[in-house]
């Protein structure tokens, strides 16, 4: 059972949607750096940029390995900037991508980074991914303290598990979004049976306690989808088979990472909810009705996730 937790509703986005001043130029709503894709996987690259792009992010960089460089390009809509970074042999991120990425976020100031989807599982690509949390989040980080960072699908599948919690977060000096379906958070914590029926029977608590332990906000996937920050819960009761289809999750992810500056920045409403938890939540939102949109269009078989994208408009004529 759930107790003391929000529902996830329409008045709710509304609270929480930025209000874009008129007299504005790109970066004024942010540049996120997307880190995605593998040889097996350029369309989760491609789809979270994309999913980024469509919430009104200011400019977009999709980082992804040399090895699917021009396919990606080829795929792309051309207002997405593409980032060629090494390559280990499978043809995924390399670990010596690490001081490339560093420079290109500070070169290019950086406000979001979406990390994760589609990155494969590779050895090299795991040090990657802690070796750059590790100084992103780092107390000692030269790097500005309000960079956001969304860690999604294998990013969040390759970090490293210590005592039960996430080790590059353990001093952390700053929160970042997790966004994992069951699924995954049970194999990354190597839960047991029991654990994990408990984790489906009272997500709420679990949620809650996990993200106060790790300094995250967690946005916890399944048929119904529940949001925490450490204090408070939200959650979203609307299952929708439309959605149970690879790529649903970097469409999300992308959303979050697009609307994370412009909710900071420019929602003003309600301020004791914490801006990260505050763009999860708007995130999922959006994400889920347009789906809900895009199923009554063209049935819960036919819906793909790229059509999330194309029914964000619909969604968003209905907040403002």
């Amino acid at each position: 059972m759930c107790n003391k937790h929000q529902i996830i509703t329409k008045n709710v986005a509304k609270d929480f949607l930025p209000k874009r001043p008129q007299d504005s130029h790109k970066y004024n709503f942010a540049h996120t750096l997307v880190i995605a894709g593998s040889k097996n996987y350029t369309g989760a690259a491609v789809l979270a940029a994309e999913g980024c792009l469509s919430v009104g992010c200011g400019l977009i960089s999709l980082a992804v390995p040399e090895s699917i460089y021009e396919i990606t390009v080829s795929r792309i809509k051309p207002e997405i900037i593409v980032v060629s970074l090494p390559a280990e042999e499978h043809g995924s991120i390399s670990d010596k991508a690490v001081d490339e990425v560093l420079e290109y976020i500070q070169k290019r100031k950086v406000e979001t980074i979406c990390l994760g989807c589609g990155l494969g599982r590779e050895e090299e690509t795991k040090i990657f991914v802690n070796n750059l949390l590790k100084i992103l989040v780092s107390p000692q980080s030269s790097f500005p303290k309000d960079i956001s960072i969304i860690i999604d699908a294998d990013g969040f599948n390759l970090l490293e598990i210590e005592d039960k919690k996430i080790k590059v977060l353990k001093n952390s000096s700053k929160k970042v979004i997790l966004t994992p379906h069951t699924g995954e958070f049970k194999n990354l914590f190597n839960l047991n049976d029991e654990e994990f029926k408990k984790l489906q029977l009272e997500p709420c608590m679990f949620v809650q306690e996990f993200a106060k332990n790790n300094n995250s906000v967690l946005v916890l996937k399944s048929s119904n989808i529940t949001i925490s920050d450490g204090e408070h819960i939200f959650k979203l009761n609307q299952p929708n088979s439309a959605l149970a289809k690879g790529g649903s999750g970097d469409v999300l992810a992308g959303i979050i990472a697009g609307l994370v500056y412009q909710v900071k920045t420019y929602n003003k409403t309600l301020v004791e909810y914490n801006y990260l938890l505050k763009s999860s939540v708007l995130g999922v939102y959006l994400h889920s009705q347009a789906a809900f949109l895009g199923r009554q269009q063209k049935t819960e078989f036919c819906f793909t996730p790229t059509d999330i994208i194309q029914y964000l408009p619909e969604v968003f004529k209905e907040l403002i």
